[in-house]
């Protein structure tokens, strides 16, 4: 099948300009300017005159929750969430139920996967005090990274031991595999939730997360990070940034040979 998408705005590699696609079966054959003719015959032609026309978008980090919050979400419906939003990919966290910490519970999710997604997929492996050895057997082919959370968060999935987190770093950058962090100082987190509990009582209000999760705790964590990338070259992600001040570690010699951070 011949398809022709003409009249719309097409963005592509850093430049925007008018034209038109042809897609046969299900690739794209050629992308041409308004100054060419399409040629040929089609089967389909689509009119995109005043739309965009733009790659499909690759989502690096969602949380589909399957296995074991199936009611919350699942693979299948936010996949189809995903295909209708422009998104053709996703690499998908591993704080499920089990977390996919093992080879068998990350081929659990690929078989799934394989069954109800609509669109492509991928899942980070994740990190633990003691499986830095199974990330040797992982395939870097299909799997996206590590994921580490130096912080607490859902999931208790939390890695704070200095010699567990050496192995990851080193093991991961052995076996060529990016490391993507959860950046929180848990034993900042810690001393300043019983400052939270002594002012506000035993459940504080979430008016004070900013003083319990503070400024501190997610620099002195990144800072980390970014020490142990650049010790064992290993590439690092960190995740959902929330201060301007971690943005400054990218400022360091080297740093961004190594580095890469998201909001």
């Amino acid at each position: 099948m011949r398809k022709l998408i003409h009249g719309g705005t097409i963005v592509n590699e850093g430049q925007s300009f008018s034209g038109a696609i042809v897609i046969e079966g299900n690739q794209i054959a050629d992308i041409i300017t308004e100054q060419e003719a399409p040629r040929g015959n089609f089967d389909e032609i689509i009119d995109a005159t005043g739309c965009f026309v733009l790659p499909g978008v690759i989502d690096t980090h969602v949380h589909f929750r399957e296995p074991g919050m199936e009611d919350k979400a699942n693979i299948e419906s936010e996949s189809r969430a995903a295909a209708f939003g422009g998104v053709t990919s996703f690499f998908e966290m591993p704080n499920t139920s089990p977390q996919t910490t093992t080879i068998e519970a990350l081929n659990d999710k690929f078989e799934r996967a394989q069954r109800s997604s609509h669109i492509n997929y991928s899942f980070f492996f994740g990190a633990t005090n003691a499986n830095s050895e199974t990330i040797k057997q992982l395939d870097k082919h299909c799997v996206p990274g590590v994921k580490l959370f130096m912080g607490a968060s859902t999931g208790n999935m939390l890695v704070d031991r200095r010699n567990a987190l050496e192995s990851i770093f080193a093991t991961a950058a052995a076996e060529g595999l990016p490391v993507m962090t959860h950046c929180e100082d848990s034993g900042i987190i810690s001393d300043n939730m019983k400052k939270a509990k002594s002012l506000y009582g035993d459940d504080p209000d979430i008016i004070h997360h900013h003083e319990i999760r503070s400024e501190e705790a997610c620099i002195q964590s990144s800072k980390l990070a970014v020490e142990l990338a650049l010790k064992h070259k290993t590439h690092l992600h960190i995740a959902h940034l929330s201060t301007a001040k971690e943005l400054d570690l990218l400022q360091q010699p080297h740093v961004r040979d190594f580095v890469t951070m998201e909001l």
